[in-house]
């Protein structure tokens, strides 16, 4: 996906995006010193397969698009904001950590937080399968606590207190470079 790596480029310029603690060793970069709390990271490929994003998939009870699959296939990366932490020892922590049952029995695929862990940010997926007319969008995460999970969820609610961030998966990738 080259959309990750000339965003890891952009942002290799600050050292401070790309050093961070909790670095799996197989994500270093060159040169690190194992003593250091805080070690710049790399891109590396991804190793999880059709069958780990099925497994998820059906632990989460949702269907991911193919441009998510594609995302979480191509490399491990530790960004947090904007797309969530997809690192080689914690593959889907970021949608795991997302995850909100009222979201998704209202057609929302979370699949991060924003920096400061006020807004899920999700992917609508209403029109699936057709992926560009599924908009990437953010929630305040206090407005959930009103809502029952195990209740009939109202999809139109959510859906008027969600907040547009892209046309789709694609474009949100594509945006980070701008």
């Amino acid at each position: 996906m080259q959309i990750m790596d000339t965003y890891f480029k952009q942002e290799n310029e600050d050292e401070l995006c790309v050093k961070l603690p909790g670095v799996p060793e197989e994500m270093w970069a060159d040169g690190v010193d194992p003593k250091e709390s805080w070690k710049k990271w790399k891109l590396i490929h991804s190793t999880v397969s059709e069958e780990d994003i099925a497994d998820v998939e059906n632990e989460l009870g949702i269907k991911f698009p193919n441009a998510m699959k594609c995302f979480l296939t191509t490399y491990f990366h530790f960004f947090d904001d904007p797309v969530g932490k997809h690192s080689s020892n914690k593959p889907f922590y970021a949608i795991k950590n997302a995850w909100n049952p009222v979201l998704v029995k209202a057609g929302y695929l979370p699949f991060t937080w924003d920096e400061e862990h006020y807004f899920i940010r999700c992917i609508d997926l209403a029109n699936m399968p057709n992926e560009d007319k599924c908009p990437v969008c953010q929630i305040e995460h206090e407005v959930l606590f009103e809502y029952d999970e195990e209740s009939e969820i109202n999809r139109s609610e959510i859906e008027e207190k969600m907040e547009m961030l892209a046309d789709n998966f694609t474009t949100y990738l594509t945006d980070l470079l701008d």
